[in-house]
């Protein structure tokens, strides 16, 4: 066993339904650390170029990380493959407890190609594992999956993560799901679907060798300490309401969208105080936190009766609370939290949803759609009701709803008439509840990562002063190393530095499996944990050029599949300079800031291709020739 690590990945044959394990290499862990990393490793090596993302070639993973189940709570894991959305690259991200569990039951990763002939689910206990049979399972929500699977198996523990309906229709828009969160991005839920697979569950109490183990008890305990005494803001607000707590803020300053990104701030949405943290937690009867979190920012929701009763539903997060509420001018709440309840139970990405409806309303205000076209309902803004009924009809692919299963942009290509004008999106995903002209760090995102239109997968530092101040909570050490000055947050050429540092520290956080919000309070010393654990006399810089070899590879895959990302563009309604609100007048040059970041990263500035210097450097000449 490798330090850290159990060693051992698992490559499941779903044609032929066989089995096999792979032992890796101790480089290999260091050079790609797992999660994201590790995934994209071995797929570039695994996956034929060309591979049909919803065919047989395409390999589509499970990965944990490095800390995941070492008791600092990195508990999340990575699921990757060839996305059906843009074509390349494709890899999204989930809490919970999955991860410690499939990490526990002696696997670092589990890796899935093929088509099965018959929907399956794949069980893996104490370093064993078994295709079990799914048909059972077909056509079931993912609660009624999980409490199925659980109870078949006799054991109320076990992990599962699985698909719903959504999935088994290979729609784009299908996301995984696992105790109320979901990885719901790159549209990896279809590719789930398309190998008819059901679930993934995990149980084990496998341990992890731990280098020094007396240092990381240290280091975790400080650590933990420093959760109680943080003087970080953030903290208490996570405790007490979760993402929610995000809603206030971010539309005030003009990041959250408003009736299909058209208006801003408080003028746009004046009820947005029914949405607020406050407004959420009324309906909350107990705390959820992922493994091992002291934050415990999810939770369990109920409305006891009415048209918008729930049952112990997943706390609604901030990017559905703008898709559904301020999007679509629907102050209600108690109808958000029955659309998030609707989206998790048929196993659908609440952004893409909400985005679409949102597209519909304004084709409906347009003129571009009747009720003849929408089954009879009356698309208005604000209209709860109607909006419920549309989600219920998008999840079940009825009438009108198939028109919108799969986001705005294929609801463009169906409607037609103009209406792309109102599909927001980056290479075919819609984007999240951060505009980013107020969010710049997220607008470099969401057109320089390798998978577009993401909020996760992008830093949400927007300068240099901003990333100088947040790295320094992390004790990395940043200021004195690199010695990054202030300077305008819209200036991309000074920062184009903070830029790339912020995507290597990404890529290397999100690998060991560590979650954003674990990274708010003071103190999280990530170097001296990776040292303890594995043993490697690993510093700051290392682990910088370990995130760039691993950004640097999922953008040599979208390249090795032809994909245009230099094509990527920000739809003119979140690019142009608004004309009134929070935000009035700003105008960001995107365009150059994606020149400029790709020539930051050692890409070429026009094509997004990572230069051969660049290859070279990272070391991956071999693998990417």
């Amino acid at each position: 066993m490798i330090n850290g690590y159990n060693g051992r990945v698992l490559f499941v044959d779903l044609s032929s339904a066989s089995i096999r394990e792979e032992r890796l290499d101790e480089g290999i862990y260091r050079d790609f650390i797992g999660g994201q990393g590790l995934g994209v490793r071995i797929l570039y090596e695994h996956m034929k170029p060309g591979a049909d993302p919803m065919g047989p070639d395409n390999i589509f993973g499970f990965v944990t990380g490095l800390l995941t189940g070492s008791g600092i709570h990195g508990a999340r894991f990575t699921v990757v493959g060839k996305s059906p959305i843009s074509g390349g690259w494709g890899d999204s991200n989930c809490g919970g407890s999955f991860a410690k569990e499939l990490k526990a039951a002696g696997y670092d990763g589990v890796f899935f190609s093929g088509i099965s002939s018959k929907p399956v689910y794949l069980y893996l206990n104490e370093g064993k594992a078994e295709l079990k049979k799914a048909t059972h399972l077909w056509g079931k929500e993912t609660v009624d999956t999980d409490a199925m699977i659980k109870d078949e198996l006799g054991d109320p523990k076990v992990k599962i993560a699985c698909i719903g309906p959504v999935g088994e229709a290979k729609l784009t828009s299908a996301a995984i799901m696992h105790e109320g969160s979901a990885a719901a991005r790159s549209g990896l839920g279809a590719v789930m679907g398309s190998k008819r697979l059901k679930a993934l569950a995990a149980r084990g109490n496998q341990k992890l060798q731990i280098a020094d183990a007396k240092r990381y008890s240290e280091l975790r305990k400080t650590y933990l300490a420093s959760v109680k005494v943080s003087k970080n803001p953030w903290v208490p607000f996570f405790k007490n309401w979760g993402t929610p707590a995000f809603f206030e803020g971010y539309l005030l300053a003009g990041d959250t969208p408003i009736k299909n990104w058209t208006l801003f701030g408080e003028e746009g949405f004046p009820n947005w105080s029914n949405l607020h943290g406050d407004s959420i937690t009324k309906y909350q009867t107990k705390k959820h936190a992922c493994t091992g979190c002291p934050l415990a920012c999810k939770g369990r929701l109920t409305i006891e009766k009415g048209r918008f009763a729930v049952s112990e539903s997943a706390k609604v997060e901030y990017e559905t609370l703008g898709m559904f509420g301020s999007n679509l001018l629907i102050d209600n709440v108690e109808a958000v939290i029955k659309a998030n309840d609707i989206c998790n139970r048929y196993g659908i990405d609440t952004i893409a949803v909400g985005s679409a409806i949102g597209f519909a309303m304004e084709c409906y205000e347009r003129g571009l759609i009747t009720n003849k076209d929408t089954d009879g309902i009356e698309l208005v803004w604000g209209n709860a009701d109607a909006m419920l009924t549309m989600v219920e009809k998008i999840v079940k692919r009825e009438g009108f709803g198939k028109v919108l299963a799969e986001g705005s942009k294929r609801a463009a290509e169906r409607i037609g008439r103009g209406s792309e004008k109102f599909a927001v999106h980056v290479g075919g995903q819609d984007l999240p509840a951060h505009d980013p002209r107020a969010s710049v760090g997220h607008g470099w995102g969401y057109i320089v990562d390798p998978t577009p239109g993401r909020h996760t997968s992008t830093t949400f530092k927007d300068s240099q002063e901003e990333a100088l101040e947040w790295y320094e909570g992390l004790e990395f050490g940043l200021s004195s190393e690199l010695n990054l000055p202030k300077v305008d947050k819209l200036d991309a050429d000074a920062n184009a530095q903070a830029f790339a540092t912020c995507s290597d520290a990404d890529r290397l956080w999100t690998s060991a499996g560590l979650c954003w919000f674990a990274l708010y309070p003071e103190g999280l010393p990530l170097v001296e944990a990776i040292e303890a654990i594995t043993g490697w006399d690993f510093t700051l810089a290392e682990g910088l050029k370990t995130g760039r070899r691993i950004q640097t590879l999922r953008q040599a895959f979208n390249i090795r599949e032809r994909v245009k990302t230099n094509e990527w563009r920000l739809p003119q309604r979140v690019a142009a300079a608004p004309a009134a609100g929070p935000l009035q007048g700003r105008k960001v040059d995107f365009e150059a800031m994606k020149r400029i970041a790709y020539a930051a990263l050692g890409w070429d500035s026009e094509t997004g291709k990572p230069l051969e210097s660049t290859i070279e450097e990272l070391g991956l000449k071999e693998l990417v020739g």
